[in-house]
């Protein structure tokens, strides 16, 4: 039974900001450009608090972002995703320990180009009704690290009958190099980098001036709407009425949750996605002030409350802000 409790959360159970100190100076944010206007509800909100803080941003994209850390010119890196191997490399280049990671907001739901969940898909047609982690682990990976005992080739290897039995699975996926690869072979593939080499990657498509032609989850969709035997992982918002989503498990005996704006929100849905603010923290130190205050903000009543008010990301649960309070200590 699919899990599906009411989206609308509590925000009053979320700890009111109170200053610890009033700080001054300037914040320098670099990176993720679609947290744009949530900064800005963020800066308008502390301001209140603290009018002798201003803020320099630069909304350059989340690939950036790191950089702005080890190269000492910014304070907050915006990011729209985890961090990267190459990116965690080069800041312990300098500094000899990792960035420290904020979860500031749960993905969106549905919103193409922003950060999302990630769907499950498979043509309509195809009469499987629900899948674990450890099943797509076998599909998409090689190394099995969830522990499926075999790899996945055809629909019988996932329990299907009759003329389903032996068609071959075929493979729909983003490009295995970017951060959306990344997070699905964190979380799906158990942090193998070894994928099924039958994948078939997709790109945004875009013209020489930089304008989007087509986006990558569309042609997805397109390509496995005429496939009965196709499966992808892809954003929701791309769903077309010739595929469906897959109900997903954490694990072999359930509960097998359904992808809906509640279940992101609530974060029950395994492949649930991130955003986050990285700063740089010596452990051995405590957070620069300004920068503490401002993330303390970010995680409270009011800055999650920013958050649902511009209507993409989705606010944090109370314990997974209470989790990301205890990283500032």
């Amino acid at each position: 039974m699919a899990v599906s409790p009411a989206f609308a959360q509590d925000l009053n159970s979320l700890p009111e900001y109170r200053p610890a100190q009033t700080v001054t100076g300037t914040i320098r944010a670099l990176g993720n450009y679609h947290m744009g206007t949530l900064m800005q509800y963020w800066e308008e909100g502390f301001r209140k608090f603290h009018p002798g803080i201003r803020f320099e941003d630069k909304m350059l994209g989340t690939a950036n972002a790191i950089a702005g850390l080890y190269l000492e010119t910014a304070d907050l890196a915006l990011m729209g995703r985890e961090v990267m191997p190459m990116e965690s490399v080069a800041h312990r280049r300098v500094f000899r320990h990792d960035p420290l990671d904020i979860a500031v907001a749960t993905a969106s739901y549905n919103v193409p180009l922003e950060t999302f969940a990630f769907a499950i898909f498979v043509n309509k047609s195809n009469p499987i009704s629900r899948l674990t982690l450890k099943q797509v682990d076998a599909i998409f990976g090689c190394d099995r690290k969830l522990g499926a005992p075999k790899s996945v080739a055809t629909w019988g290897d996932l329990g299907l009958s009759g003329e389903w039995a032996s068609r071959p699975v075929h493979l729909y996926g983003y490009e295995t190099n970017t951060g959306l690869g990344y997070f699905f072979s964190q979380k799906a593939l158990g942090g193998s980098h070894k994928w099924n080499c039958n994948l078939r990657e997709y790109a945004n498509l875009y013209a020489e001036d930089g304008k989007l032609i087509s986006n990558a989850g569309d042609l997805m969709m397109r390509d496995l709407a005429d496939d009965p035997g196709g499966i992808a992982f892809c954003g929701f918002g791309h769903k077309t009425a010739n595929v469906k989503a897959l109900p997903m498990a954490s694990h072999d005996d359930g509960p097998y949750i359904e992808l809906t704006k509640a279940n992101v929100a609530n974060r029950t849905y395994p492949l649930t996605r991130t955003v986050y603010i990285f700063i740089e923290r010596d452990p051995a130190r405590p957070v620069e002030p300004k920068v503490r205050e401002f993330l303390q903000y970010v995680l409270s009543k009011q800055g999650q409350q920013d958050v649902a008010r511009q209507d993409v990301y989705l606010p944090l649960t109370p314990d997974f802000v209470q989790q990301q309070l205890h990283k500032l200590k």
